[in-house]
């Protein structure tokens, strides 16, 4: 792509939009894309793409409004942008992320367990998030979950790795 047509692209997208200050009253989901891309969540605009429809970072960006008079956007110019393999692809399909871990740690687990899983998480991630993840104050990723789980198999902990609830959300 040549350099001169990203930016007339990124140009004519961005003064369209700006001239178009009024946008429907976007609900659900389109709300709450209407809503990040207020709140500078990072925009993406390239028409090119093949994997706009399915990301999040260009969903965002069609919901854009004359409100701002700039935006933080993903640069087009970045050889791997708009392409399969884009590295700033983000799926808007929600996933599943766990809340809490009050209920993870059992009466019939083994001590040994229980301190090598909160040390090691402690050591990875750091002690403020360990507590925020055990209290349900910060969201656990899925892959987090995983690597959880497998501290659990780790330690010899064989039983099934619980936590306290889940929510579907945007992997933002």
């Amino acid at each position: 792509m040549h350099r001169n047509n990203v930016k007339n692209d990124c140009i004519t997208l961005l003064s369209t939009t700006m001239t178009n200050p009024s946008a429907p009253n976007p609900k659900g989901e389109e709300r709450i894309f209407a809503e990040q891309a207020q709140t500078g969540y990072t925009l993406c605009f390239a028409e090119q793409c093949p994997k706009r429809e399915q990301c999040l970072h260009w969903r965002v960006g069609q919901h854009l409004t004359g409100t701002r008079i700039s935006c933080h956007c993903i640069n087009l110019l970045y050889p791997e942008v708009a392409t399969e393999n884009c590295p700033c692809f983000r799926s808007k399909e929600k996933v599943k992320f766990a809340k809490g871990m009050t209920g993870t740690f059992t009466d019939d687990m083994p001590l040994r367990v229980v301190k090598y899983v909160r040390h090691t998480l402690i050591a990875r991630q750091n002690r403020a998030y360990y507590f925020e993840y055990r209290n349900g104050k910060r969201l656990i990723h899925p892959t987090l979950q995983e690597e959880i789980r497998t501290l659990f198999r780790q330690a010899g902990w064989n039983g099934e790795v619980k936590f306290d609830g889940y929510i579907e959300d945007y992997d933002w």
